[in-house]
């Protein structure tokens, strides 16, 4: 993503994530999915929903699955990578167990510059490079 002014809040990110994750699944995403996925109510999903299409990361018509825009597919594959880098790091270097690790991974994303983030992901071992 060029860098631009818009820097999303933690929640924002969330739900972006969560949108990208189901549109690579399933082509688009729809709020029971993005509710049930994130453990909150439809109400909640419809607002922030609201704002990224005010933002212009997704398109949403109310009843209509929801899709991201390519300034949104690009934001939201930016926060998955982060995410996964992150996880990646946690388990490997830190030796964090699978679910620490993707709890420490979802904190850590939104605290971290997306440079700083990659700059970690440099320092994984590459596959091959791994000890049986």
């Amino acid at each position: 993503m060029k860098q631009d002014s818009l820097r999303l809040s933690r929640s924002a990110e969330d739900y972006l994530e969560c949108i990208g994750h189901l549109c690579r699944e399933k082509g688009s995403a729809r709020v029971h999915d993005i509710a049930m996925r994130l453990g909150v109510k439809k109400p909640s999903v419809t607002a922030a929903v609201r704002r990224l299409a005010e933002q212009g990361l997704v398109q949403y018509q109310q009843y209509s699955p929801i899709e991201l825009t390519p300034r949104g597919e690009e934001y939201a594959e930016r926060v998955i990578q982060a995410h996964s880098i992150l996880r990646r790091f946690m388990r490997e270097v830190a030796g964090l167990s699978r679910e620490r690790a993707n709890e420490t991974a979802c904190l850590m994303e939104h605290l971290l510059t997306y440079d700083e983030i990659t700059s970690l992901g440099k320092k994984l071992p590459r596959p091959s490079d791994k000890r049986i």
